[in-house]
Parts: C-alpha cells; sequence; structure tokens
C-alpha cells in the first residue's frame, strides 16, 4: 500500500526514526498484532500498537472480556487506519506477531494456551501458518523480554522459560519492560521480514539489560514442538 498525505502527516514523526521509513510504515499499516495481558498491562500497549499504525489488532482478554471493549473502542477512534477487535476465546491467533506482556499467573496461563495453539499444528500447512514471530514480555523479577522472530523456536520451545505459569513479585521496572516489549514488536512488524534478527531475550537488572541468544530446548533429544517441521 502507498501511504496517504493525511497517513505522511500522521506518522511524521515516526517515518523519521531509522529503521522505519515509509515503507516500514506501510508494513505496519499492513500488519497484524494479537495482544494479551491483563487489562492495566494491555491498556498501554494497546495505545502504542494503535499510535503506531499497527492495521489489524486483535485484543485476547485474561478474565472478563467487557473490560477490554472500551479500549478498543477508544483505540479505533483514536487512528482510523486502525481495527481492533476482542477475541471471544483464546483460540490460534491469524495474526502476524503475538505479543504477550505477562504481569500475572492468568496471563501466563492465557499466552501459554494461544502459543502451543499456534504451533501444535499437525499438517505442513497449518506448521507453515503457525511460523509467525512472538513477543513475550514478563513482568516479574528479574524483567524479561523473549524475541522470537519467527520459530525455531517459538515460545513453547524457547530454552528461556519464558511461559512458566508461575510468576513472581512484579518488577520495579515493569513499564519499562512492557514498552521494550512493545518496541521490539513494532520494529519486528516494520521491519524486512528477510533481514530479521535471530532470537532473544532481554533480561533487566534495574535500568540496565542484557541479552543473550535463545536457543531450542530439547527433551529427551526430541524437539519439545513441532514448529521447527513447517516446509
Amino acid at each position: 500500500m502507498t501511504l496517504t498525505d493525511q497517513q505522511i502527516e500522521r506518522y511524521s514523526r515516526q517515518i523519521i526514526v531509522t529503521g522505519i521509513g515509509g515503507l516500514g510504515q506501510e508494513r505496519l499499516l499492513a500488519s497484524s498484532a494479537a495482544l494479551v495481558g491483563s487489562p492495566e498491562d494491555a491498556a498501554d500497549a494497546l495505545s502504542y500498537l494503535a499510535g503506531a499504525g499497527v492495521g489489524r489488532i486483535v485484543l485476547y482478554p485474561v478474565g472478563t472480556p467487557a473490560l477490554y471493549l472500551p479500549m478498543a473502542a477508544r483505540a479505533a477512534e483514536a487512528n482510523p487506519d486502525v481495527r481492533v477487535a476482542v477475541a471471544e476465546e483464546a483460540s490460534a491467533a491469524d495474526c502476524a506477531l503475538l505479543l504477550a506482556i505477562i504481569g500475572d499467573r492468568s496471563a501466563a496461563k492465557v499466552a501459554g494456551r494461544l502459543c502451543r495453539d499456534r504451533h501444535a499444528a499437525t499438517t505442513i500447512a497449518a506448521r507453515a501458518r503457525s511460523s509467525r514471530a512472538a513477543i513475550v514480555a514478563r513482568l516479574d523479577v528479574p524483567g524479561r523480554v523473549a524475541i522470537l522472530p519467527a520459530p525455531p523456536p517459538c515460545p513453547v520451545c524457547a530454552d528461556a522459560g519464558i511461559l512458566e505459569d508461575e510468576v513472581g513479585a512484579r518488577s520495579a521496572k515493569a513499564g519499562v519492560v512492557a514498552m521494550v516489549a512493545v518496541s521490539e514488536a513494532l520494529r519486528l512488524l516494520a521491519g524486512d521480514a528477510g533481514q530479521q534478527p535471530h532470537g532473544a531475550v532481554v533480561e533487566f537488572d534495574g535500568y540496565a539489560s542484557r541479552r543473550s541468544e535463545v536457543r531450542r530446548r530439547e527433551d529427551a533429544g526430541e524437539p519439545s514442538c513441532a514448529c521447527g517441521t513447517a516446509s
């Protein structure tokens, strides 16, 4: 798609950012993202995704879906380029990227169900469809953000333990961790699919962070997920 004059004006401050430009903005408008998080964690992430012009956003509720309807309406009203929907159930998202903001055990469970659904396909065609990027942020201590451009590894088979159900005390820098996750999500959606980075996890110690490679976990010598068999 080609940006209109109105869109160039709307996203002008973003277009001048190195690594985005006009082509990256076009990719954002044509992209889709599934968002998982409690209402308070999802609200901020949604406002940034919608403001950046991610064309389609699907909210997967943690708890009562009705709590997500007002924020979906506000985001859609704030940016007419964006469509926002609230999923009725945690089934496999057909979006290009899954962004999970895990601040409590309930969010971890919803994210885990979605990830396993996306990557538990048994046919080659379905596996190919499930080969989507994921960004998973853990807001407990230590804060972590797993950046998974395309499986393998996916959140299910990554060795970072990012989908553990047990969620500890919330990090004092949880807001920073969540915003790093959103920024990484936008970077993946705006980037060239042929030049995406390798999987990595960013771990936070206060405001300092360190980045390390994420590899595929092996259980008893066998892959713990089918995501790597797509062809």
